[in-house]
């Protein structure tokens, strides 16, 4: 064999390697390991000044464990009780609502009391801290637990990332697990995978970005003139 081709053989064979080589768990600082927060601390460090969520996903919904739908969504919530939907199938724009407060608006596709349902179940997901100031805060080995009258949360101490989250809303109990940490360009830390459990249905939700006040444009969080 000559040098030239034992030298690109042994490129060859170490590229290779590390392309298949396992990449690194991604892990956030934990920043808060040694120190023991108050509600209104935690509440502070992770709202951080946040008025707007914005959420790009890849949405699979389960029933009895198996495949029912999968969708991709873009999700805006603001603050204090806004969420605007665009829901897409094979590229295409299928549905596109508003919820402003208890009202729902629907901007295209088939209507539905489900859509006020389905948006607010995201909300509490990616919104997690909002309406717990006045909940009772305990802590247990790792984790902050934080509980008000309607749902219950678990945070990692070391990281104020939530873990679960138990809700009780629309008289139903809805269970939220939270995992894969990512971080985004500026620095913000969130688990890029929720998994949302609602009787039947298993909502896996793989969060492809979630940016902290984006600009928004024209026609987000627009309502009909008329309502």
């Amino acid at each position: 064999m000559s040098k030239k081709l034992l030298k690109f053989f042994c490129f060859s064979l170490l590229f290779i390697f590390v392309a298949c080589a396992p990449k690194p768990k991604v892990a956030p600082p934990p920043l808060y390991k040694e120190t023991v927060l108050s509600l209104e601390e935690i509440i502070a460090k992770v709202s951080n000044d946040i008025e707007v969520l914005k959420a790009i996903t890849d949405i699979r919904i389960e029933k009895n464990n198996e495949l029912y739908d999968f969708i991709n969504a873009s999700l805006l919530v603001k603050k204090p009780d806004w969420v605007h939907m665009r829901i897409y199938k094979f590229g295409m724009l299928v549905k596109d609502f508003v919820i402003k407060g208890k009202e729902l608006y629907v901007l295209s596709g088939k209507g539905g009391s489900y859509l006020k349902k389905f948006g607010k179940e995201f909300h509490n997901a990616i919104f997690w801290w909002d309406n717990i100031k006045n909940g009772v805060m305990y802590r247990v080995g790792s984790e902050y637990i934080i509980r008000t009258e309607n749902k219950e949360i678990h945070l990692d101490r070391a990281t104020l990332l939530p873990v679960k989250q138990e809700i009780i809303a629309f008289d139903r109990k809805i269970d939220i697990t939270y995992d894969k940490p990512k971080k985004e360009e500026d620095g913000f830390w969130y688990p890029s995978m929720v998994r949302i459990y609602v009787g039947d249905f298993e909502f896996k939700v793989k969060l492809k970005k979630l940016l902290r006040n984006p600009s928004l444009g024209e026609f987000d969080f627009q309502i009909p003139t008329d309502s």
